[in-house]
């Protein structure tokens, strides 16, 4: 009997060493989960990339140069006069800004040369995938710092990996990590293109993944967002609604972008060149006159009333002024209501008329649920309150 329990206890003894090894298994394993992901090494394969790197573009050029001469090779992609000119020396119509979109492969750049070749704005890719920082760009804090030191007005991408809404959310969170504190002033774009992880999925899916993408991102106040593909993608991929709410920057290599949907920015080239970049660079144009000064907004945090109580007689009026906090808030509509109308009407700008002889309580609330409320005491004409 006592051999026997001998054996039992040490059975017992084993499957303790053996489900304790499983758990600690188990548990290095969740964590090298969080230090590596399937997009690891940026392995891109794209229209633009081939394992990581990028491809040299074929640019159709359309109607044969050669009867224009040197003139339209020498002004390709250039201001002339205040108009913006394409490949052929022809004008780009509705262009208003010349910029350029940058990342590791284009090496450290000097920004000074840059700026002084006659960019106007830099869209700068914060990195790829999901929230790693072994997954952020190299030169994103260089870029953008100095994009910031010598007042280029930039913003940023995120080259996406996601094939579902859980993966969309981690990428969101990987732009707010790097963005945070930046001084933005151009759209953060989500780059949709990859064929390896995207190219199998739904129309409808990608649209769910853009639409967690960009909501994820206004939820932290981030509210100025796009979606960055080319033609082919936009026309026959990105076909879901949700694309319909969102700015597109369509890349199109080419003389002239035929997209015949919306647009506000257009990829022309991956072949521009510019001083302070030792890489052919790619070359965008912003179409019309957008507002760039919009991103960096953040969540109401506070509503606040000039008043928290008065007294009106009755047929008199009185208009409550508020102030919303932080500054940068990206809707600033407050909804007016009165608890007992019999007594107060408000109307839409905050005009308080008192209706009738009570008391009312009258509320200020903003789209995310912020608050502030002043009680009134409305008394009839003969009263003196």
């Amino acid at each position: 009997m006592r051999v026997k329990g001998i054996k039992n206890k040490l059975a017992v003894f084993v499957s303790v060493i053996v489900l304790a090894t499983g758990f600690f298994y188990v548990s290095c394993a969740s964590v090298f989960a969080e230090e590596k992901s399937a997009e690891e090494n940026d392995p891109a394969n794209s229209w633009r990339f081939k394992d990581g790197k990028p491809v040299k573009q074929q640019e159709p050029i359309g109607p044969s140069i050669s009867a224009r001469g040197a003139r339209a090779v020498s002004n390709a992609w250039k201001n002339v006069n205040g108009v913006f000119l394409n490949s052929l020396g022809d004008p780009i119509p509705n262009a208003t800004a010349k910029g350029i979109d940058v990342s590791k492969w284009n090496g450290k750049i000097d920004w000074n040369k840059v700026k002084a070749d006659g960019i106007d704005y830099a869209i700068i890719r914060v990195g790829y995938g999901e929230n790693l920082k072994s997954q952020d760009d190299p030169t994103w804090a260089y870029n953008s710092s100095e994009c910031e030191r010598i007042g280029m007005p930039y913003g940023v991408y995120i080259y996406s990996y996601a094939t579902n809404t859980t993966k969309a959310k981690s990428e969101a969170e990987h732009v707010i990590r790097l963005v945070k504190g930046k001084k933005l002033s151009y759209p953060i774009y989500y780059d949709m293109e990859d064929e390896e992880f995207q190219g199998g999925l739904s129309n409808q899916k990608l649209g769910e993944i853009a639409d967690t993408f960009i909501k994820t991102l206004g939820s932290a106040g981030y509210k100025n967002v796009g979606v960055y593909a080319n033609k082919y993608w936009f026309t026959s991929r990105l076909t879901s609604s949700v694309f319909d709410k969102y700015p597109r920057w369509v890349a199109q290599y080419n003389y002239r972008c035929d997209y015949t949907g919306n647009y506000h920015m257009w990829q022309s080239t991956d072949s521009g060149k510019v001083s302070g970049i030792g890489t052919n660079a790619d070359l965008n144009f912003k179409i019309g006159s957008w507002n760039v000064n919009a991103l960096q907004t953040a969540a109401v945090s506070s509503v606040k009333l000039n008043k928290t109580s008065l007294k009106l007689i009755n047929g008199s009026s009185y208009t409550l002024k508020k102030s919303i906090a932080p500054s940068n808030a990206s809707n600033k509509t407050v909804t007016w209501t009165s608890s007992n109308k019999k007594v107060a009407a408000v109307s839409s700008a905050g005009k308080i008329t008192a209706k009738g002889v009570g008391k009312a309580t009258i509320t200020a609330k903003t789209s995310n649920g912020k608050k502030q409320s002043a009680k009134l005491l409305s008394g009839p004409r003969q009263t003196r309150l």
